[in-house]
Protein backbone atom coordinates (compact mmCIF):
# COMPACT_ATOMS: atom_id res chain seq x y z
CA UNK A 1 0.00 0.00 0.00
CA UNK A 2 2.94 2.30 0.76
CA UNK A 3 3.97 2.24 -2.36
CA UNK A 4 0.60 2.59 -3.93
CA UNK A 5 -0.10 6.30 -2.14
CA UNK A 6 3.65 6.75 -3.45
CA UNK A 7 2.88 6.78 -6.45
CA UNK A 8 -0.16 9.01 -6.86
CA UNK A 9 1.39 11.39 -4.89
CA UNK A 10 4.11 12.03 -7.53
CA UNK A 11 1.46 11.59 -10.18
CA UNK A 12 -0.24 14.53 -9.28
CA UNK A 13 0.90 17.21 -11.63
CA UNK A 14 3.44 19.78 -10.16
CA UNK A 15 1.65 22.46 -8.41
CA UNK A 16 0.71 25.53 -10.08
CA UNK A 17 2.69 28.73 -8.78
CA UNK A 18 0.01 31.79 -7.49
CA UNK A 19 -0.44 34.35 -5.04
CA UNK A 20 -2.76 33.08 -2.79
CA UNK A 21 -1.64 35.58 0.49
CA UNK A 22 -0.66 39.47 0.01
CA UNK A 23 1.47 39.72 2.32
CA UNK A 24 2.25 42.47 3.84
CA UNK A 25 3.89 43.72 7.33
CA UNK A 26 6.54 40.71 8.88
CA UNK A 27 7.96 41.87 12.69
CA UNK A 28 10.69 40.44 14.86
CA UNK A 29 8.92 39.96 17.68
CA UNK A 30 11.28 38.08 19.97
CA UNK A 31 14.92 36.73 20.08
CA UNK A 32 15.65 33.26 22.38
CA UNK A 33 18.41 30.75 22.20
CA UNK A 34 16.72 27.52 21.21
CA UNK A 35 13.24 29.57 21.11
CA UNK A 36 10.38 27.92 18.34
CA UNK A 37 6.58 29.08 17.97
CA UNK A 38 4.56 26.10 19.73
CA UNK A 39 0.81 27.52 18.62
CA UNK A 40 -1.09 30.83 17.88
CA UNK A 41 -4.00 31.68 19.75
CA UNK A 42 -6.86 31.43 17.75
CA UNK A 43 -8.03 35.22 18.66
CA UNK A 44 -4.36 36.25 17.16
CA UNK A 45 -3.49 37.91 20.54
CA UNK A 46 -0.82 35.40 21.55
CA UNK A 47 1.75 33.26 20.92
CA UNK A 48 2.92 30.28 23.25
CA UNK A 49 6.87 29.52 22.43
CA UNK A 50 8.58 26.77 23.31
CA UNK A 51 12.09 25.47 23.25
CA UNK A 52 13.02 22.99 19.98
CA UNK A 53 13.00 19.72 22.46
CA UNK A 54 9.15 21.02 23.37
CA UNK A 55 10.66 21.73 26.80
CA UNK A 56 8.16 24.65 28.43
CA UNK A 57 5.72 26.76 27.81
CA UNK A 58 6.03 30.77 27.83
CA UNK A 59 2.80 32.83 26.74
CA UNK A 60 3.64 35.99 24.57
CA UNK A 61 1.13 38.73 24.69
CA UNK A 62 2.04 40.35 20.75
CA UNK A 63 0.33 43.79 21.86
CA UNK A 64 2.87 44.45 24.33
CA UNK A 65 5.60 41.65 23.63
CA UNK A 66 5.20 40.75 27.53
CA UNK A 67 6.31 36.94 27.80
CA UNK A 68 5.05 34.77 30.83
CA UNK A 69 6.24 31.47 31.95
CA UNK A 70 3.26 29.25 32.14
CA UNK A 71 5.55 26.00 32.88
CA UNK A 72 9.09 24.09 32.39
CA UNK A 73 7.60 20.73 32.40
CA UNK A 74 9.44 18.49 29.26
CA UNK A 75 7.11 17.86 26.03
CA UNK A 76 4.60 20.94 27.34
CA UNK A 77 5.15 22.44 23.62
CA UNK A 78 4.36 19.55 21.81
CA UNK A 79 1.09 19.62 20.11
CA UNK A 80 -0.53 21.80 22.79
CA UNK A 81 -4.06 22.54 22.68
CA UNK A 82 -5.18 26.18 22.80
CA UNK A 83 -9.39 26.70 23.16
CA UNK A 84 -11.47 28.83 20.63
CA UNK A 85 -11.80 31.61 23.09
CA UNK A 86 -8.00 31.77 23.77
CA UNK A 87 -8.92 31.36 27.73
CA UNK A 88 -7.36 27.57 28.18
CA UNK A 89 -5.01 25.60 26.75
CA UNK A 90 -3.98 21.68 27.44
CA UNK A 91 -0.50 20.36 27.31
CA UNK A 92 1.25 17.44 28.20
CA UNK A 93 4.11 17.27 31.50
CA UNK A 94 6.44 14.50 30.95
CA UNK A 95 7.99 13.03 34.36
CA UNK A 96 9.43 10.17 35.56
CA UNK A 97 7.62 8.26 38.30
CA UNK A 98 8.49 5.92 41.22
CA UNK A 99 10.31 3.21 38.87
CA UNK A 100 12.12 6.13 36.98
CA UNK A 101 9.85 5.24 33.93
CA UNK A 102 8.75 8.36 32.03
CA UNK A 103 4.86 9.47 32.09
CA UNK A 104 3.18 12.18 30.71
CA UNK A 105 0.06 13.96 32.20
CA UNK A 106 -1.88 16.30 30.62
CA UNK A 107 -2.79 19.41 32.10
CA UNK A 108 -5.35 22.11 31.63
CA UNK A 109 -3.99 25.79 31.89
CA UNK A 110 -6.96 28.43 32.58
CA UNK A 111 -6.01 31.81 32.06
CA UNK A 112 -8.78 33.77 33.31
CA UNK A 113 -8.06 31.96 36.81
CA UNK A 114 -4.72 31.59 36.48
CA UNK A 115 -4.55 28.21 37.70
CA UNK A 116 -3.30 24.78 36.20
CA UNK A 117 -4.52 21.62 36.75
CA UNK A 118 -3.72 17.92 35.92
CA UNK A 119 -6.80 16.51 34.03
CA UNK A 120 -5.26 13.09 32.98
CA UNK A 121 -2.65 10.81 34.70
CA UNK A 122 -0.13 8.70 32.39
CA UNK A 123 -2.02 9.67 29.22
CA UNK A 124 0.69 9.84 26.28
CA UNK A 125 -2.01 12.47 23.91
CA UNK A 126 -3.90 15.17 24.76
CA UNK A 127 -7.87 14.64 24.43
CA UNK A 128 -10.29 16.94 23.52
CA UNK A 129 -10.78 20.37 25.38
CA UNK A 130 -13.94 20.66 27.70
CA UNK A 131 -14.71 24.35 26.39
CA UNK A 132 -14.28 22.83 22.74
CA UNK A 133 -16.04 19.70 23.39
CA UNK A 134 -18.29 19.99 20.18
CA UNK A 135 -15.26 19.59 18.23
CA UNK A 136 -12.81 16.44 17.44
CA UNK A 137 -9.03 16.90 18.75
CA UNK A 138 -6.41 15.05 16.98
CA UNK A 139 -3.10 14.41 18.08
CA UNK A 140 -0.15 11.59 17.47
CA UNK A 141 0.07 8.57 19.49
CA UNK A 142 2.64 5.68 18.60
CA UNK A 143 3.02 7.02 15.10
CA UNK A 144 -0.33 6.87 14.60
CA UNK A 145 -3.12 9.79 13.73
CA UNK A 146 -5.48 9.28 16.52
CA UNK A 147 -9.11 11.37 17.06
CA UNK A 148 -10.83 12.10 20.58
CA UNK A 149 -14.71 13.05 20.14
CA UNK A 150 -17.11 13.44 23.48
CA UNK A 151 -14.00 11.90 25.09
CA UNK A 152 -13.70 9.03 23.43
CA UNK A 153 -9.92 8.23 21.77
CA UNK A 154 -9.68 5.74 18.43
CA UNK A 155 -7.14 5.28 15.54
CA UNK A 156 -8.15 7.58 12.94
CA UNK A 157 -5.27 7.23 10.69
CA UNK A 158 -6.68 7.41 7.32
CA UNK A 159 -3.81 6.28 4.93
CA UNK A 160 -4.12 3.13 7.15
CA UNK A 161 -1.74 1.81 10.21
CA UNK A 162 1.22 1.00 7.84
CA UNK A 163 2.66 4.50 7.59
CA UNK A 164 3.65 7.06 10.40
CA UNK A 165 1.79 10.35 10.91
CA UNK A 166 2.95 13.75 12.10
CA UNK A 167 1.41 17.23 13.06
CA UNK A 168 -2.21 16.46 13.09
CA UNK A 169 -3.93 19.94 12.53
CA UNK A 170 -8.05 20.64 12.52
CA UNK A 171 -9.36 22.92 10.02
CA UNK A 172 -10.88 26.51 11.44
CA UNK A 173 -14.57 25.47 10.36
CA UNK A 174 -13.95 21.65 11.97
CA UNK A 175 -14.79 19.97 9.33
CA UNK A 176 -11.23 19.09 7.73
CA UNK A 177 -8.06 17.50 9.22
CA UNK A 178 -4.65 18.04 7.73
CA UNK A 179 -1.72 15.49 9.16
CA UNK A 180 1.85 14.89 7.30
CA UNK A 181 2.71 11.12 6.42
CA UNK A 182 6.71 10.48 6.55
CA UNK A 183 8.47 10.49 3.16
CA UNK A 184 5.27 10.57 1.60
CA UNK A 185 3.59 14.15 2.37
CA UNK A 186 0.98 16.29 3.50
CA UNK A 187 -2.97 15.07 3.18
CA UNK A 188 -6.28 16.20 4.03
CA UNK A 189 -8.99 14.62 4.71
CA UNK A 190 -12.61 15.22 5.94
CA UNK A 191 -13.16 14.60 9.65
CA UNK A 192 -14.68 10.73 9.09
CA UNK A 193 -11.88 9.77 7.12
CA UNK A 194 -13.31 10.23 3.74
CA UNK A 195 -12.21 12.52 0.42
CA UNK A 196 -8.47 11.96 1.53
CA UNK A 197 -6.30 14.63 -0.76
CA UNK A 198 -2.90 14.76 -1.38
CA UNK A 199 -1.47 18.24 -0.67
CA UNK A 200 2.25 18.16 -1.01
CA UNK A 201 5.45 16.68 -0.59
CA UNK A 202 7.75 19.51 0.63
CA UNK A 203 5.14 20.92 3.36
CA UNK A 204 5.99 20.18 7.21
CA UNK A 205 4.53 20.51 9.93
CA UNK A 206 1.29 21.97 8.18
CA UNK A 207 -1.29 23.75 9.94
CA UNK A 208 -4.55 25.60 8.68
CA UNK A 209 -4.59 29.49 7.79
CA UNK A 210 -8.16 28.79 6.73
CA UNK A 211 -10.66 26.95 5.51
CA UNK A 212 -8.57 26.48 1.94
CA UNK A 213 -4.95 27.39 2.96
CA UNK A 214 -2.19 25.25 4.59
CA UNK A 215 0.83 27.02 5.68
CA UNK A 216 3.63 25.24 6.20
CA UNK A 217 8.01 25.06 5.35
CA UNK A 218 9.35 23.62 3.32
CA UNK A 219 13.01 22.32 4.33
CA UNK A 220 16.64 21.32 2.58
CA UNK A 221 18.53 19.34 4.76
CA UNK A 222 21.90 17.48 4.08
CA UNK A 223 20.40 14.38 6.46
CA UNK A 224 22.37 16.19 9.70
CA UNK A 225 21.23 19.51 9.73
CA UNK A 226 18.82 22.30 7.86
CA UNK A 227 20.21 23.63 4.96
CA UNK A 228 17.69 25.76 3.24
CA UNK A 229 13.93 26.30 4.67
CA UNK A 230 11.27 28.70 3.28
CA UNK A 231 7.44 29.56 4.20
CA UNK A 232 5.10 28.11 1.85
CA UNK A 233 1.29 28.17 1.61
CA UNK A 234 -0.67 25.38 -0.61
CA UNK A 235 -4.16 25.96 -1.24
CA UNK A 236 -6.55 22.85 -1.81
CA UNK A 237 -7.23 23.32 -5.56
CA UNK A 238 -3.56 22.74 -6.01
CA UNK A 239 -1.71 25.89 -5.99
CA UNK A 240 1.47 26.95 -3.95
CA UNK A 241 2.93 30.34 -2.78
CA UNK A 242 6.46 30.86 -1.36
CA UNK A 243 6.25 33.50 1.65
CA UNK A 244 9.76 34.37 2.82
CA UNK A 245 12.44 35.08 1.02
CA UNK A 246 15.17 32.29 1.96
CA UNK A 247 16.94 34.99 3.81
CA UNK A 248 16.46 32.83 7.17
CA UNK A 249 16.38 29.44 7.88
CA UNK A 250 12.14 29.84 8.65
CA UNK A 251 10.15 27.02 10.44
CA UNK A 252 7.25 26.14 12.23
CA UNK A 253 4.45 28.26 11.57
CA UNK A 254 1.28 28.55 13.30
CA UNK A 255 -1.64 30.97 12.18
CA UNK A 256 -4.59 32.99 13.46
CA UNK A 257 -6.67 35.45 12.16
CA UNK A 258 -4.99 37.30 9.70
CA UNK A 259 -1.43 36.46 11.09
CA UNK A 260 1.42 33.63 10.23
CA UNK A 261 4.23 33.29 12.70
CA UNK A 262 7.11 31.29 12.80
CA UNK A 263 10.56 30.90 14.20
CA UNK A 264 14.43 30.45 12.52
CA UNK A 265 17.04 28.55 13.31
CA UNK A 266 18.69 31.86 15.35
CA UNK A 267 15.84 31.52 17.67
CA UNK A 268 14.28 34.30 16.17
CA UNK A 269 10.27 35.01 16.17
CA UNK A 270 8.60 36.60 13.30
CA UNK A 271 5.00 37.51 12.63
CA UNK A 272 3.88 38.06 9.10
CA UNK A 273 0.56 39.94 8.46
CA UNK A 274 -1.30 38.69 5.65
CA UNK A 275 -4.12 38.93 4.09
Amino acid sequence: MKKVYLFLALAIPMMASAQLLEVGSVERVAKEADAKVAAFSPTGDYLLLTNTSNQGLQRMDLATQKVTKITSADGAGYNVKIAQDGNQIVYREVKLDASKSRVSNIVRHDFVANKAQVIAHKQQHLAAMVADADRPSFSIKDRQLMMTKNGKTIVFSPNGQQYSYHWASLSPNGKKVSYYISSVGCFVCDIDGKNIQFIGHNILAPVWYNDNILVGCDTKDNGEVVLESVIVAYSLDGKKQVLTNGEQIAVFPQAANGKIAYSTSEGEIYVMNVK
